[in-house]
């Protein structure tokens, strides 16, 4: 197979071995320095590594639930979780599509997107007593649609990537702890347990879903 260079060749064994590889872990040497690949190299690595990787990317089948999680680095996964729509992430950047939608759990992932939190609009968004969270299901939306990369669509938009479009975000008063996964993932029976749990506002919601087409 033949991919783009990456700088750390210990990250590349393990990206090789995982399901669905996400093309913003991926870095190149140059005489600069350490830089990011560009977005078409980031999708043809995705492409590449998907094809020979045989680790699951999904949680176990015995789950059925139409509802699926994606986990996304704070502070983005924050950004989205604002309910305002003037002002929130309503567009989830990504190197690859899915066919499926429906209701979507928004996850905070355990790495931080350092280089964002330096960002003014990321700043200015989120607020002075902004508190980060991570490994926890922070909100619930709706993936209303996919479109291929049109330019800045929204301030949050990135060109080179899928634009995913999120819909009725609804924030978690109380954040739910849970490990995150690659791809579009399948919440256990328990989490959304938990999550309605702690957030009585959210049942009929969770409880009211349609099954989507396959992840």
């Amino acid at each position: 197979m033949t991919l783009s260079p990456v700088a750390d060749t210990t990250l590349y064994a393990r990206l090789s071995r995982e399901a669905i590889p996400t093309g913003a872990y991926f870095r190149t040497r140059t005489p600069a320095g350490t830089l990011p690949l560009t977005p078409q190299q980031q999708h043809a690595n995705y492409e590449t590594l998907a094809t020979v990787s045989r680790r699951p990317q999904t949680a176990p089948d015995h789950d059925r639930t139409p509802i699926r999680c994606l986990t996304i680095r704070p502070p983005w996964s924050d950004l989205i979780a604002i309910e305002d729509d003037q002002v929130a992430k309503r567009i989830e950047n990504r190197v690859w599509s899915t066919p499926w939608r429906g209701t979507l759990l928004i996850h905070a992932g355990a790495d931080v997107d350092i280089r964002a939190l330096a960002l003014d609009t990321v700043r200015e968004t989120l607020g002075d007593d902004y508190e980060l969270v991570r490994r926890a299901v922070v909100a619930i939306a709706d993936l209303a649609g996919i479109h291929a990369d049109d330019g800045e669509c929204t301030p949050w938009s990135e060109e080179g990537y899928s634009h995913w479009e999120l819909a009725r975000v609804q924030r978690l008063t109380t954040p739910v702890l849970a490990r995150g996964a690659q791809r579009l993932w399948k919440p256990t029976p328990n989490l959304l347990r938990r999550i309605a749990e702690a957030n009585p506002h959210l049942r009929g919601r969770l409880a009211d879903t349609n099954p989507g087409a396959g992840a």
